[in-house]
């Protein structure tokens, strides 16, 4: 394993590892948990620079005929650096903003689980590789939004966004079953687009509903107005620069995908310009300041 290749690996891996860990050991770790995951932080932005800088690339195989695949290009590039960053911002205030008695552990745990997720997600190579990333954050922020889940109304919200973001979530699986049926046996993400006609269109339109859900974009923006009942650091997490960022990073990632289909960059763009319409208008009305932002980042999104 060359260095380079290793920088990738210890940038995925080290988030994920301690997460669990401190998933896994609970309420006696609450003391050190801030501490651990603001090093980790500090160790996984180094670690993004240096894979920013030297672009890792990395393949190896994972089911019969599809291997999982992480790389580090000119997109993802910048946006393993933004996450790596806005984590450890996020991160330092909570650690004054979370209660001294509250499961500091689960919440540091999930935040490194949830970065590490995104950070799988932009710089996969496969779809079977996006899938699963985008599954454990999807799963990640629904425990993040509904942290206080014994104050019903948080965890009802948790449930809205985890189940209006699953839905369209299931726009990926769709898109898969299409690539594999269409013969694009490996799942590259940068084969789908020489998909033959039929398959090209179905896979596509798996891809954009999931964009769009994950992005909330219309029909879909009203689960982040619900996830702003989260804590503070979880919403600053949320529409910065990572979950609400993937699907408008999944869109340009599969550009040439949309591309092929002669619709789908159409739809895209009248949806985004719908999305920015209607919620830089509710926006402009809101009097709660986290509900101006969940609006206005939908708006700014689309």
């Amino acid at each position: 394993m060359s260095a380079m290749t290793a920088v990738l690996v210890g940038l995925v891996v080290l988030p994920s590892v301690t997460g669990a860990v401190l998933l896994g050991t609970g309420r006696p770790a609450d003391r050190w948990a801030f501490p651990l995951g603001i090093g980790v932080a500090v160790v996984a932005l180094g670690l993004a620079v240096a894979a920013a800088v030297g672009r890792p690339e990395l393949s190896d195989g994972f089911l019969a005929g599809i291997p999982a695949g992480l790389r580090v290009d000119g997109l993802s590039a910048v946006l393993v650096v933004t996450v790596t960053a806005v984590l450890l911002a996020v991160l330092v205030f909570a650690a004054g903003d979370l209660p001294r008695d509250g499961t500091r552990a689960r919440f540091v745990g999930l935040m490194l689980l949830f970065a590490a997720a995104m950070l799988v997600t932009v710089t996969a190579t496969t779809l079977l590789t996006l899938l699963m990333a985008w599954e454990v954050m999807g799963a990640t922020s629904y425990a993040l939004i509904g942290f206080r889940w014994h104050e019903t109304r948080r965890a009802t919200s948790g449930a809205v966004a985890f189940l209006t973001t699953r839905a369209a979530d299931l726009g990926l699986y769709v898109a898969a079953g299409a690539a594999l049926a269409g013969g694009a046996g490996g799942l590259s993400l940068d084969a789908l687009a020489d998909l033959p006609a039929g398959w090209v269109d179905v896979t596509a339109a798996g891809v954009v509903l999931a964009a769009l859900g994950k992005s909330a974009q219309l029909p879909f923006s009203f689960w982040l107005s619900r996830a702003m009942d989260g804590p503070s650091p979880v919403s600053a997490m949320l529409h910065s620069a990572t979950m609400v960022a993937a699907g408008a990073y999944l869109l340009l990632r599969l550009h040439p995908l949309l591309s092929a289909t002669g619709w789908a960059t159409t739809l895209v763009v009248w949806a985004g310009v719908a999305t920015a319409l209607l919620l830089g208008a509710v926006a402009v009305v809101q009097r709660e300041l986290k509900q101006l932002l969940a609006a206005s980042t939908c708006a700014q999104v689309g």
